[in-house]
């Protein structure tokens, strides 16, 4: 028996251990303004480049505290009187249409911010980035699974990032063949358009993850089924069909390195298992004062990039849906239903001699496909 007790108190502390837990919130000091948080990747090809320069905010906040940085002068210089500007475009984005650098040459990035304060990148070479040989993708129980084959013959890139774009084709969950028009007689209502359509709809969304590879300790420099994306099983962005651009870019070892301490403080944080914060710090610095905290990595690269598009799979179980509630509207009534546009007609009712007998009305997020954040506006690339 007191075999039995002692067991049961134990097992109690070890629920009682495991079961009360307290939110814990370090006592951690910044300055009011927060750190400079500097996000750049300077385009060696003809695209535009983004300076993206934002605050930290306290760690006890919500995304919604972000802010970025405005009024701020950010020019790139370079070798022989190289000196460009970028313009702000939004909150904290800087943006030149096309930078030309020379791969030969060497840059640094120019800060200053509204307050007097000047930041400095270190010197910045360009890096070649080779194109991507393919892109692929497997299915499993954990999805499909997305990837990219890549090689330098020259051996010289070794660490490589990659971001992306992903695109799907989807549709509202009931087709509005009718529009409400009160310039139709009698009953204002007459058949959609192809214009007017919003049952099919395209979303794109950018990839918020940080995605790299190196084949440093390859004889040969090969990055072989390195995966970017996983769509998980039933995932409704494959319902149709999904379209993936990778971006592939060049880094150095220090770079690398930098990215992956960010992903282990970012990625990596919940349990008493994961690596604990460290302190971020990348390649550039505040000249005005050297001892304040920057965060920031600024590279220089040529980007090749590669689309990939997946029908539906075979076997691929979209989840199932939400009913809708609908409202059978009789023809007179249809001023009343329709016209404040909390209800759409998609379905006209009719007798068996073909008498219109009434509409049936749903709700916006039912019909209009534009509801869940797409375009009606089809790719050019679809």
């Amino acid at each position: 028996m007191r075999r039995k007790i002692f067991l049961l108190a134990g097992l109690l502390s070890t629920v009682y251990y495991f079961s009360c837990k307290d939110s814990y919130f370090p006592d951690l000091q910044s300055p009011g303004t927060g750190y400079l948080v500097v996000e750049a990747v300077l385009n060696a090809g003809n695209e535009p480049t983004t300076v993206r320069l934002t605050r930290t905010y306290d760690i006890n906040g919500d995304a919604g505290d972000l802010r970025g940085e405005i009024n701020a002068v950010v020019t790139l210089e370079g070798t022989n009187n190289f000196n460009k500007q970028f313009s702000m475009f939004g909150s904290g984005n800087y943006i030149h249409p096309n930078l030309e650098l020379d791969p030969h040459g060497q840059y640094q990035l120019r800060i200053k911010t509204s307050d007097g304060k000047e930041y400095l990148s270190d010197k910045i070479p360009v890096r070649i980035t080779p194109e991507i040989d393919s892109l692929g993708y497997k299915q499993d129980e954990r999805g499909v699974r997305i990837h990219v084959n890549t090689h330098d013959a020259s051996n010289n890139t070794r660490y490589y990032k990659w971001n992306f774009v992903e695109t799907w084709e989807y549709t509202a969950r009931l087709n509005s063949n009718f529009i409400y028009d009160d310039t139709i007689q009698p009953y204002k209502i007459r058949t959609r358009l192809d214009s007017e359509n919003f049952y099919t709809c395209w979303r794109s969304q950018a990839s918020n993850s940080l995605i790299f590879g190196n084949s440093a300790k390859l004889t040969s420099d090969v990055i072989s089924e390195q995966v970017v994306n996983t769509v998980p099983p039933g995932d409704d962005r494959l319902r149709i069909r999904y379209s993936i651009l990778v971006k592939q870019y060049s880094i150095d070892k220090t770079a690398y390195q930098f990215f992956e301490l960010m992903k282990r403080n970012t990625e990596s944080i919940g349990t008493i298992f994961d690596p604990q914060p460290s302190e971020l710090r990348g390649n550039i610095s505040c000249v005005t004062d050297p001892s304040e905290i920057v965060i920031g990595y600024v590279y220089a690269s040529t980007i090749t990039q590669k689309r990939l598009m997946i029908n539906r799979p075979p076997n691929w179980n979209p989840a199932i849906r939400g009913s809708c509630d609908t409202t059978a509207v009789k023809p007179e009534e249809t001023e009343d239903y329709f016209a404040n546009e909390n209800l759409f007609p998609f379905e006209e009712v009719v007798s068996e001699q073909g008498e219109v007998l009434g509409y049936l009305g749903a709700p916006r997020f039912c019909v209009d496909c534009r509801y869940s954040g797409g375009t009606t506006i089809r790719p050019d690339y679809w």
